[in-house]
């Protein structure tokens, strides 16, 4: 299966939950990544705020976070007006039905912006695909594998960064991605992905009997 990136010339401004963001610092390049995409880049200070709790248990996360945001390549917005209060409304309630402030502030923000928003967790776009069935949503995979991103970095840079994001960061990917990630690292690698093994597993096996023959 041929995949592609959902990203498109109608993604005006793109809004980070803490996943992508810790998945794109561990690729070794969030910046030439970023602004390959021509648009301008926001995560909100909960997400600041989450990133530098893992910066606290020991990861460096936060200092890097800190040079895209110093050199403009990602901004910094905060909640408020509309998008304060269904943050609020998505951090209340029922655990099932409930986000964590990151990807709550996420998903309130992009949505009062028009913006897109890229968020890696299931149970996010499931509540997105629910609450906000017009905001339109990308995944760290489809920043990779947006063209003008190929473009920049190229074949051998891509390949690295996205081993580097499923090594490192363990990055999610979504059965439909699996392909093009194993094809994109190679195949080889994909056993070295922790984040890759359950998807690899469901694979169908090649027929060795046929193989002989």
């Amino acid at each position: 299966m041929t995949f592609s990136s959902c990203l498109t010339e109608e993604d005006r401004q793109l809004v980070l939950d803490a996943s992508v963001v810790i998945n794109l610092l561990a690729t070794g390049a969030p910046a030439p990544i970023l602004r390959a995409l021509g648009i301008p880049v926001q995560v909100t200070d909960n997400v600041v705020q989450e990133v530098s709790r893992g910066d606290n248990n020991g990861d460096p996360e936060l200092a890097s976070l800190d040079e895209l945001i110093a050199s403009e390549t990602v901004r910094v917005s905060r909640l408020e007006g509309s998008s304060l209060e269904m943050f609020a409304e998505l951090v209340s309630g029922s655990t099932v039905e409930t986000l964590g402030d990151g990807e709550a502030a996420t998903l309130a923000f992009a949505h009062a912006a028009r913006a897109s928003a890229a968020i890696d967790e299931r149970k996010a776009t499931r509540i997105a695909s629910i609450r906000f069935r017009s905001l339109r949503l990308a995944t760290t995979i489809d920043i990779l594998a947006n063209h003008a991103v190929v473009s920049e970095i190229g074949k051998e840079g891509l390949a690295r960064a996205t081993f580097q994001a499923l090594r490192v960061a363990r990055m999610h990917v979504r059965e439909h991605q699996f392909e093009w990630v194993a094809g994109t690292i190679g195949h080889e690698n994909v056993a070295n992905c922790p984040s890759l093994r359950r998807l690899a597993s469901s694979r169908p096996q090649p027929n060795r009997e046929k193989l002989k023959g």
